[in-house]
């Protein structure tokens, strides 16, 4: 009987965001930098994506 391999793995995510004006945000991750906003009618500038058009990005990818 083949011994069992047992396999560790380690994922480390560290990301950083900070609120600029209203609803907008910026998040930095592994050297990249992303925004968010919110539409007009909830408060935001419209500037960029909201946050669950992001979610749903992340899942289709």
């Amino acid at each position: 009987m083949a011994d069992d391999i047992t396999v560790k793995r380690e994922i480390v995510l560290e990301a950083d965001t900070e609120t600029l004006e209203k609803m907008r945000k910026e998040g930095h991750a592994r050297g990249f930098t992303v925004y968010c906003d919110e539409a007009e009618r909830t408060g935001g500038g419209n500037t960029a994506p909201p946050p669950l058009a992001y979610l749903g990005l992340s899942l289709g990818f």
